[in-house]
């Protein structure tokens, strides 16, 4: 292993270095879980050194970096930052292995719409074909991100082949991925409901929990009633009303930082309710 720098004119240049430029390097170790890298540019004496971990060396699957390089080559990677403890910096080979998907990914911009076509639909989000990409799915949709209603799976949402529009929310060189949200062009449901504070509605048990029940008021929109917000305040929820119910309820409270709707079902008659 190299040992860590100490001289004034490496500090010098490290701090030149700015996180997500793209520098250049000769492979001067390889070992398990990293590559070390001497940094071009750097004038003397000694060595500026650079760091890559074995994840950041490229985005293909390997069992050890001496499958990717060797000693000698010389790499393009983009600089993570700057390690001041042992004066080195950390960088990702990966996110320079495409110059095309690359310069791609620089041309767009957070908080810009894009328009993609859904690849595949999984449990744990969608991969989505954005339009002008060089490679396929560069596009990714984490489940929250998918709408403001509540649904069993993204499928529900979303199908393969699917023409889908989003917002970026995340542009991310190293993995070459772009998070898009679709969400975030959608209303929040909870909007219109901010100055409706004593609002009575009907609603549809969703879920017993130990210390209420929530109910759906519309579409993409559920609430709490707490067990004390009963005529009858109850341990148990269930000795009142059932998945599936439909109840009339107050809305009491609506935080938008908190995202919570707090119901109440006190002094509201209910058909068919039971006693306890």
């Amino acid at each position: 292993m190299t040992e860590p720098l100490s001289s004034e004119p490496q500090k010098a240049f490290l701090n030149t270095i700015r996180a997500d430029e793209v520098r250049t390097g000769r492979v001067i170790s390889v070992e398990d879980r990293e590559v070390l890298v001497e940094l071009d540019g750097f004038p003397g004496p000694g060595r500026a050194v650079g760091c890559i971990p074995h994840g950041d060396l490229t985005r293909k699957a390997t069992g050890h970096p001496s499958e990717v390089v060797s000693i000698g080559q010389q790499l393009t990677f983009e600089v993570i930052g700057v390690d001041w403890q042992q004066e080195r910096l950390w960088a990702s080979a990966a996110a320079c292995e495409d110059p095309a998907l690359r310069a791609f990914l620089l041309g767009l911009r957070r908080g810009a719409t894009h328009q993609g076509q859904v690849q595949s639909v999984h449990n744990f989000g969608v991969f989505v074909n954005l339009d002008g990409e060089p490679d396929p799915c560069t596009g990714f949709i984490r489940i929250p991100e998918l709408s403001w209603r509540s649904f069993d799976h993204p499928a529900d949402v979303v199908t393969a082949g699917q023409q889908v529009v989003g917002e970026i929310i995340g542009i991310d060189t190293r993995r070459g991925q772009v998070q898009l949200s679709l969400k975030a062009l959608q209303e929040d449901p909870l909007l219109p409901l901010t100055d409706q504070a004593g609002l009575v509605t009907t609603g549809r048990v969703t879920k017993l929990i130990p210390f209420g029940v929530f109910v759906r008021i519309a579409d993409g929109i559920e609430g709490l009633v707490h067990n004390t917000e009963f005529d009858e305040p109850v341990e148990d929820p269930g000795q009142i009303v059932s998945e599936g119910d439909e109840i009339t309820v107050r809305i009491v409270e609506v935080d938008l930082v908190r995202r919570r709707l707090a119901l109440s079902a006190r002094n509201l008659p209910q058909s068919g309710k039971r006693s306890i």
